[in-house]
């Protein structure tokens, strides 16, 4: 089956009244995690989120009770009848994606000038070196940072070291045993992703949001 990807960029607030619109679509608990952010890009990463998986649900043609999310020991949001899902947030960018095949982990992160050396410690030998030696290294960071947390995320038992995390090649990642397919994704620039699926995706479908004249 396909992967499903959609995704919203916020550069500016929605409107006061597209914000509101929105909230009310949400149940009161919903609601009150969206408003308990002091940042106005995490109150929109929240509430966006939401709506996406809802989205991604509709164009299934599966009804979507938020208020019946299940969550895993570690707080790995699901819905029990499927499909499976994972929402990501960075920057600006909030991400959802859908798997009806299997597990499906998926992370962004908007790339910036950092010290990659703070998190050397992340990193197996082979990959921080191989990170070093890429003809850019910082670059080269952020793809193999987003292969770590993608299938951290999609593994949803619980907190997992990201050394334990060890990447054998561009498509595939080894975890507990397990090996989990790589798919890296050209979403907007400035930022890396990849989503981590059980199986190999027959396609995947990517699809931009737009949120503002709802």
């Amino acid at each position: 089956m396909a992967v499903s990807i959609y995704y919203s960029i916020f550069d500016t607030p929605l409107s006061d009244r597209s914000f509101n619109r929105l909230l009310d679509k949400l149940p009161e608990q919903g609601q009150q995690k969206v408003l308990r952010f002091h940042r106005w890009q995490d109150a929109h990463a929240s509430l966006l989120g939401k709506h996406l998986l809802l989205r991604a649900f509709a164009d299934l043609g599966k009804s979507l009770d938020l208020a019946g999310l299940r969550f895993t020991p570690s707080g790995r949001p699901y819905w029990p009848s499927g499909p499976d899902f994972n929402i990501s947030h960075s920057g600006n960018m909030v991400v959802c994606a859908v798997d009806t095949a299997g597990r499906i982990g998926i992370d962004i992160e908007a790339r910036g000038a950092i010290d990659i050396g703070d998190f050397k410690d992340q990193f197996t030998g082979t990959e921080w070196q191989q990170v070093l030696s890429a003809p850019d290294p910082q670059l080269q960071f952020y793809e193999y940072w987003t292969i770590k947390e993608a299938v951290g995320k999609a593994n949803g038992v619980g907190i997992v070291e990201l050394p334990s995390i060890h990447i054998l090649s561009a498509e595939a990642v080894e975890l507990q045993g397990f090996t989990w397919t790589l798919t890296p994704l050209t979403l907007h620039g400035g930022y890396a992703a990849h989503i981590a699926t059980e199986t190999t995706p027959a396609a995947v479908k990517i699809e931009e949001v737009f949120f503002e004249n709802i």
